[in-house]
């Protein structure tokens, strides 16, 4: 398919660990090297045995994944091994304080064993400081390949489903790239897993399969594959998205006894009739601003934080609010934390004291702050009775004021 239609040219986004001269303080030598280099020994031989449960591959290279100190230099990562074999230790990815290695040769790996037991036996191996930057070593494991909605939403009900696959990148060697591709198609054919689109580009390669459960624990146990997930939910339905707003009826207030949570966000538009029957209180605590959301994220956490899946209420044709909102302003028009400089600017602390006091009056079982929030997602009204929402990981647990809202 992928001849047919050709894909849009796409480039893997890597984070970018900047070099800065004198931020790297060189690990201290554990109190006990000895000690250290037998607890990487130990992890060691649990991610070969873990290493040997891998399917396929295009060739016999082994990988690992080591964590090491914050700010190491991945460049020197061969040193782990002499240096006649280095050029057979390569960097596979990088991630924060997590590289990915590729062992090319038998040899490279017993270089790093031996050397790895001359530090547990009291020894001292060549650029020993590259082993006590060293933090853990396993391998890259089944549910290390699961995809966020793979893990979040396990594999489909289905007898078949659709899964995206991501190999590991091989940008700078083109011969590898082709044998990985060449060799992952024809491990596909093998398994009788159907092949039903594909991206091969140097930076990123993906494929769309179709499988059934047992061909997808296969895929997570094979060594070229990075990820498996769930393919993306697109948008609503063009017939659900022009719903007329006169055919969902007249929407009910929440109990008066419902739950309460206090958004505090870039204010709330009270006169929606969606969220209007809920809508308890609104205030703002910027300087010469009112509680009107110029914005519009507040009003969109708002929306999720009162009705969650709204695909699934516009499909039943319902919407019946189940909880109590209060809007507290505390981001302006461009979600800043001030509403400009000079006269009245305030900060992200003094903002936050009136904001409390709000809360303290409208006391609601949850709290939403949306200033942080980049995701969001709503677990359900169980949850949020819980205290546990989130928004960008900020948000005040309940209060038990209600013995029956807990």
């Amino acid at each position: 398919m992928d001849e047919t239609f050709p894909h849009l040219r796409i480039q893997r986004e890597e984070p970018v660990n900047e070099k800065r001269p004198g931020t790297y303080m060189p690990p201290k030598p554990p109190s006990d090297p000895a000690s250290h280099g037998h607890g990487l020994q130990q992890q060691l031989e649990t991610a070969i045995a873990q290493v040997a449960e891998d399917q396929g591959g295009f060739d016999d290279r082994r990988l690992f994944r080591f964590t090491v100190q914050k700010g190491f230099d991945p460049d020197d990562v061969a040193k782990i091994a002499d240096a006649d074999v280095r050029n057979d230790i390569e960097v596979i990815s990088q991630e924060a304080d997590e590289i990915v290695l590729a062992f090319v040769s038998e040899a490279a790996l017993e270089s790093f064993e031996a050397l790895l037991t001359t530090l547990a036996e009291g020894g001292v191996p060549t650029n020993q400081q590259v082993f006590f930057a060293l933090r853990g070593i396993d391998g890259w494991r089944p549910q290390d390949r699961m995809g966020w909605a793979l893990r979040t939403e396990g594999f489909p009900e289905q007898e078949t489903f659709n899964l995206d696959i991501e190999l590991w990148p091989l940008e700078d060697n083109p011969p590898e790239r082709e044998a990985l591709w060449r060799a992952f198609e024809e491990w596909l054919a093998e398994k009788n897993i159907a092949k039903l689109d594909s991206v091969k580009q140097p930076g990123i390669t993906l494929f769309r399969v179709r499988c059934d459960y047992t061909q997808a624990e296969s895929l997570l146990h094979h060594r070229d594959v990075r990820t498996v997930d769930l393919p993306p939910r697109y948008g609503i339905e063009l017939h659900l998205r022009v719903t007329d707003i006169q055919d969902l009826g007249d929407i009910p207030a929440p109990p008066e006894n419902a739950p309460a949570v206090t958004v505090l966000d870039s204010g709330m538009a009270t006169g929606h009739p969606l969220l209007a029957p809920a809508i308890g209180e609104a205030a703002s605590f910027l300087p010469g601003e009112d509680e009107a959301d110029e914005n519009g994220h507040g009003t969109l956490i708002g929306g999720l934080a009162l009705y969650g899946d709204v695909e699934t209420r516009l499909r039943d044709g319902r919407f019946v609010p189940s909880l109590r909102l209060f809007s507290g302003r505390i981001l302006d028009r461009k979600g800043c934390w001030w509403a400009g400089a000079g006269e009245g600017h305030r900060t992200k602390c003094n903002l936050a004291i009136p904001a409390v006091q709000f809360e303290v009056r409208t006391e609601p079982e949850a709290i939403v702050c949306g200033y942080h929030a980049q995701r969001f997602s709503l677990g359900g009204e169980s949850q949020l009775r819980r205290g546990t929402l989130r928004a960008g990981g900020s948000i005040a647990g309940s209060r038990k004021r209600r013995s029956s809202a807990l």
